[in-house]
This record gives C-alpha cells, structure tokens and sequence, in this order.
C-alpha cells in the first residue's frame, strides 16, 4: 500500500468516514498539500512514513476538510506548527 492510500484510510477513519469514497479526491488533495508543506522544510520523501507525519496530516486534514470557503482563513493550530518544526529539524537534510 503506498503512502497516500495509507494515509487516506486514516485519515477516513479519523473524520469517520470509513469505507464511504465520495470525499476521496477532496481527502487527497489535503494530504497531498499537507505531504508538499512537510517537505518544503527539508524533510525527505523516505522520512515520510514516521508517525509523525500521520500526527501532522491529521491535524492538517480535521483544520481544512469540509471548509466552506468564505473569504475567511482557517489557521492551522499551533500544535500542527510546533510538530511540524520538531519534525523537521529531527528528519530535515
């Protein structure tokens, strides 16, 4: 199973979504952009299957899923940038 798919069933299960398909390209480009924002701080492609990440994706997807764009910005908890900057310094090149 390759890291997208593996991420997207947790990231179902988390927003108890389960088996249902019809958020998958929606899911995806949430976990794809939150997989781009880990790597354009150093980290590297085969770092990316640490837990962390899942932690990272998780709160990265539960901020931004179902968001009905208003003009408005939803910011990502601080927790999500504290991971993030330990992630990296502990993983980047």
């Amino acid at each position: 199973m390759d890291l997208l798919t593996k991420l997207l069933n947790i990231v179902k299960q988390a927003v108890m979504l389960g088996t249902e398909t019809f958020t998958d390209l929606e899911l995806t480009a949430l976990i794809s952009s939150c997989l781009s924002l880990i790597t354009s701080t150093g980290v590297k492609e085969e770092d990316l299957n640490q837990p962390e990440v899942e932690s990272l994706v998780l709160i990265y997807v539960k901020t931004f899923y179902g968001f009905n764009s208003d003009g408005t910005v939803k910011e990502l908890p601080q927790s999500f940038y504290l991971l993030l900057k330990q992630f990296s310094l502990k993983r980047g090149q």
